[in-house]
């Protein structure tokens, strides 16, 4: 008789405690699910004109989803954050960075391991920000990001933004085009 792989997997100790061997409940991935629509509902708030008392309310708001000690990182760049002071310092570099920012998701995992988030986003850059610096001209870019879920903790690690491209013609006219 053979041994079934899923459970020769389940038990090799190199995987223990790792996401593979996460028992989830629906339960569970609601709250990743929620925690992430926080976060966003608060960022967006952002990309439109605010005042110093909205930043600071929709900021606890998006820093209650992360852990104390979070991370947020610009893979391509090596730019990195630490800790709540640090994830508010990362969003006073990119939210300003850009105008008419509109986001248009691509993409969308959302599991026990987290939030995998791939948009395409369009705005004016208005400094240099993540390796880019085409000042005062319209950017289309497409970014993939990664919320990793703490499930001890109930809360993301922070942000890993893996990748920052721009977009082709053809993703911009579609973009442009709206909901098909």
């Amino acid at each position: 008789m053979s041994i079934d792989p899923v459970t020769q997997i389940l038990e090799d100790p190199r995987f223990a405690g790792q996401p593979v061997t996460w028992e989830v409940t629906p339960a569970d991935y609601d709250h990743v699910r929620h925690a992430w629509l926080t976060h966003v509902a608060a960022e967006e708030r952002l990309f439109a004109p605010y005042s110093d008392d909205e930043w600071r309310q929709q900021m606890e708001t998006m820093l209650s989803v992360f852990s104390q000690n979070c991370v947020m990182e610009i893979v391509p760049t090596g730019d990195c954050w630490h800790g709540h002071d640090g994830a508010d310092a990362f969003y006073q570099a990119f939210i300003p960075s850009f105008s008419g920012m509109q986001w248009v998701p691509q993409a969308l995992v959302i599991g026990p391991q987290g939030v995998l988030d791939v948009v395409n986003m369009s705005g004016t850059l208005t400094r240099p920000f993540a390796g880019l610096t085409a000042v005062g001209e319209t950017v289309h870019l497409q970014w993939v990001i990664a919320f990793p879920w703490l499930p001890d903790e109930g809360l993301f690690r922070g942000e890993t933004i893996y990748a920052i491209r721009p977009l082709t013609a053809l993703e911009i006219a579609a973009m442009s085009a709206g909901p098909a």
